[in-house]
């Protein structure tokens, strides 16, 4: 066995040489799931730890029991289900080009291994390739022969790695441009050599068809010509003087309504129909622009020609001046078709799709009409207000921006504020209007066209007008409400259940927020309301006309609950002393005096100090009430004191008696003086109580007073109507009562609770 390169060792086909190209469709694919499990060459992924390659008449694995070991399909397979997991489509793929082509596995890590030797400092040393895992019998002579081979640039490399791919799909043009980038004669690599000549021949004879449809379009023979142009596009299915010949030859011999004009990007353009020679049925290739893509979509469709498999779509793009612009549209339609993702804004192009067979095309394509890229807006959407109107749209990603009009019945509307994707338009009056939209573009020579136009037909409706100022005044335990504004509309006071809105902010009615009832507060006296006891309100106005209202201005009404078991008394020295029990969660208690026509609240009483010391205020004589509540808990709330709870405590009004005793004549004193005398602060109630004198005798030496009017003798009777303040009444004190007795006051009638009487000292009213 040689040991040399250059030997007729190994398999079949095996190299003589070392390869330039690995000649493998797919190449590209199998590099990048190689990088992906991060080894240096596909050897790495064939041969278990501590185990080495051959490769000089083969692939081997070579160390271990049996010492050598052919890798093929079957020993893939092996590998394959063994390791499993990442390895998996790496070793599939491999699998695939072994049994396709026997020696590719090897060409491939051939190849591999020279480029690493080749880029390695120490390429040239027999320990690199060992490191790189080759049997160390070969090592020597492979980095003998690596080190001799042609090298490559990165644009040379780049051409003998896309070759195949580019020879599989029938782009010849494509690998003849490859090809010329690589030396003459495939640098020693004969399958190279081969494939580099098939190529020139394809090229050739592809040529030769073009010219023969030339000479035929230009004899007339239109279906000769399109005979020739058909072949061309077989021979290189890349070859854009052929694809172009037959849409120009379809659409002059049979699409007659093909071609009657651009279609403007907004609008749906007119499809282009194409009869199919044979017993094709008639197609009809329509396209549907939308902002950011075109979907193109064959009808009628069909089964044996789907879109996966059974049609190439290209877009021809027209650009003045220069050579039409063909682009491959491969992305499926979810809803079938293709789907063009990124048109050229602002051009003109056809959609072709052509028939394939075997890959190959296979008949004269379907043709759409052209269409002008220039997508209007999406998304045009807009909202009303008071005198307002605002909208908004999404651009497509390929417009230089928009030019957007208000339009009326009038007329245009001027001062719209337009900004991206935006527009505002606000002192507007009640009607229709329709809001237009233009894309604009920029075409290929430079000037600016524009979409289509979308319409948005919009209505101003009628608007409340806001209330602008809410007050409120407390008035005899009820709260009374003013406003300005809101003179068209009907103004409710409302309590919003969680944050009321903003002021001025425009409400629809909207099942699933409706307006809150108006205040179901009672009526109180003068036309206020009276809010619940205890209650801490937000009160907004909203001005409410139809089915649109617009909130107003709010503020707190609070109606501090009430006190119970009030009671107050005089304590003399010009006070009061209020009693009350006190009411719960309070924290203080106010309590307002009205007095002469006054109301001052005169003290604000912790719980804590009045359990310590009581309440008492300063009084006058005159008559006066005491509320009592809760201290409000809200800052600059509207303080309504709960309906009753005042107590009222009439006038300090007293009537004072007094025993004068008589002049002393001689041995004997006269008769004595009842003189009775009234105080009374203010004006003289009509109801003054009737003073009487009672007397009561007694059995021992000290008599005992009357308890009652009743219990003695009445002496002297005082009319509350002959009382003046000032002018005391003085009645003589019958003597006909035998010594000694005891005598006292009383007032009698109804008014007698609200009078205080005034009594002198127990002794002075003792005759003896």
């Amino acid at each position: 066995m040689g040991l040399e390169f250059g030997h007729n060792l190994g398999l079949r086909r095996a190299l003589r040489g070392l390869p330039l190209s690995p000649l493998v469709p797919g190449y590209g694919r199998l590099v990048a799931r190689q990088r992906a499990l991060g080894l240096r060459h596909i050897g790495d992924a064939l041969v278990e730890r501590g185990r080495v390659l051959g490769v000089l008449d083969g692939v081997f694995e070579e160390g271990g029991a049996r010492r050598r070991q052919h890798i093929g399909a079957d020993r893939l397979r092996q590998l394959g289900a063994a390791r499993g997991g990442a390895y998996g489509p790496l070793l599939a793929q491999l699998e695939a080009v072994q049994l396709q082509d026997p020696a590719a596995l090897r060409r491939i890590l051939l190849y591999q291994l020279v480029e690493l030797l080749q880029a390695h400092p120490q390429g040239a040393d027999p320990a690199t390739a060992v490191a790189l895992g080759v049997c160390p019998q070969e090592a020597g002579p492979l980095v003998r022969v690596a080190a001799a081979h042609l090298r490559l640039d990165a644009e040379q490399r780049r051409a003998v790695e896309e070759l195949a791919d580019a020879w599989a799909d029938g782009k010849v043009r494509r690998a003849a441009g490859l090809a010329a980038l690589l030396p003459a004669g495939g640098g020693g690599d004969a399958l190279l050599r081969r494939r580099l000549a098939e190529i020139a021949e394809r090229v050739k004879e592809a040529d030769d068809a073009l010219d023969a449809a030339r000479e035929a379009e230009k004899a007339g023979d239109a279906r000769a010509a399109e005979d020739c142009m058909l072949r061309a596009a077989r021979l290189a299915s890349d070859c854009p003087r052929a694809l172009l010949g037959l849409v120009r030859l379809h659409r002059a011999g049979g699409g007659a309504g093909v071609g009657a004009g651009p279609a403007a990007g907004g609008e749906k353009p007119g499809p282009a129909a194409v009869y199919d020679e044979g017993a094709r049925p008639r197609e009809v290739l329509t396209v549907l622009p939308a902002p950011e893509a075109v979907t193109v979509a064959l009808s009628p469709a069909s089964p044996a020609a789907d879109a996966a498999n059974g049609r190439r779509v290209v877009r021809l793009t027209r650009v003045p001046g220069g050579p039409t612009g063909i682009t491959e549209i491969t992305d499926l339609s979810p809803a079938g078709g293709w789907v063009d993702p990124s048109p050229p804004f602002g051009q003109e192009v056809r959609y072709a799709a052509l028939p394939l067979r075997d890959g190959r095309i296979d008949g004269p394509p379907v043709v759409s009409d052209v269409l002008l890229v220039a997508p209007d807006v999406s998304g045009l959407r807009s909202t009303t207000g008071r005198g307002r109107i605002e909208a908004t749209w999404t651009e497509p990603s390929g417009a230089l921006g928009v030019r957007a009009q208000l339009v009326c019945p009038a007329g245009p509307v001027g001062g719209a504020e337009v900004r991206t994707g935006a527009l505002t338009a606000t002192g507007l009056g009640v009607g229709a209007y329709v809001l237009r939209v233009r894309c604009r573009y920029r075409s290929p020579d430079g000037a600016v066209i524009e979409s289509a136009g979308a319409e948005h037909p919009v209505s101003v409706d009628p608007w409340p007008t806001p209330v602008d100022r809410l007050d409120a005044t407390a008035v005899h335990g009820a709260v009374r409400f003013s406003w300005s504004g809101g003179d068209d509309a009907d103004v409710r006071l409302v309590a919003w259940p969680a944050c009321p809105p903003e002021p001025g902010a425009e409400l629809t009615d909207d099942p699933a927020r409706p307006w809150p009832a108006p205040l179901p507060w009672a009526a109180g006296s003068g036309g206020g309301l009276v809010p619940p006891p205890g209650s801490v309100t937000r009160v907004s106005a909203l001005a409410v006309l139809g089915p649109r209202a617009v909130a107003g201005p709010g503020l707190v009404v609070e109606c501090p609950p009430a006190v119970a078991g009030a009671r107050v008394e005089r304590v003399g020295g010009g006070r009061a002393r209020v009693t009350f029990d006190w009411p719960a969660e309070a924290g203080e208690v106010a309590a307002t005096v009205e007095q002469d026509g006054a109301s001052t609240v005169h003290r604000v009483v912790a719980r804590s100090t009045y359990v310590r010391e009581g309440l008492y205020v300063d009084v006058a004589p005159s008559a006066f009430s005491v509320t009592l509540s809760a201290a409000p808990r809200t800052p600059d709330a509207v303080v309504v004191p709960p309906p009753g709870g005042a107590v009222r405590v009439p006038a300090d009004i007293a009537v004072s008696y007094r025993i004068v005793p008589g002049a002393r004549r001689a041995l004997r004193r006269g008769p004595s003086l009842l003189r009775v005398t009234l105080s009374c602060p203010g004006e003289v109630p009509a109801d003054l109580p009737e003073f009487v004198l009672v007397a009561r005798s007694g059995n021992g030496r000290d008599p005992v007073r009357p308890r009652t009017p009743t219990d003695g003798t009445t002496l002297l009777r005082v009319g509350g109507s002959t009382l003046t303040p000032g002018s005391p009444v003085e009645l003589p004190v019958p003597s006909g009562l035998r010594p000694p007795y005891a005598l006292r006051g009383f007032l009698l009638g109804e008014g007698a609770a609200d009078v205080r009487l005034d009594e002198p000292s127990p002794t002075t009213l003792v005759v003896r």
